[in-house]
């Protein structure tokens, strides 16, 4: 499972058995949406978009991807 809207803007996978921390990663800005998956040629990727409009937190305007 995968999660980025923390106020931390660390994307995040977690077991979804256990709900343990197994990956994360610092992202440019939070991300205040949810991922999406996808899959080309047979290699799936999951991608978040980075940034808000909040005066608190960091701006950004950026799409992060990953394969898995």
């Amino acid at each position: 499972m995968f999660s980025g809207s923390t106020y931390d803007e660390k994307f995040r996978a977690f077991d979804s058995k256990t709900g343990a921390i197994v990956w994360e990663y610092a992202l440019p800005a939070a991300g205040y949406t949810n991922p999406c998956t996808y899959e080309v040629d047979g290699r799936q990727f999951v991608t978040i978009a980075c940034g808000a409009a909040r005066v608190s937190v960091k701006s950004g305007d950026q799409f992060v991807t990953f394969s898995l």
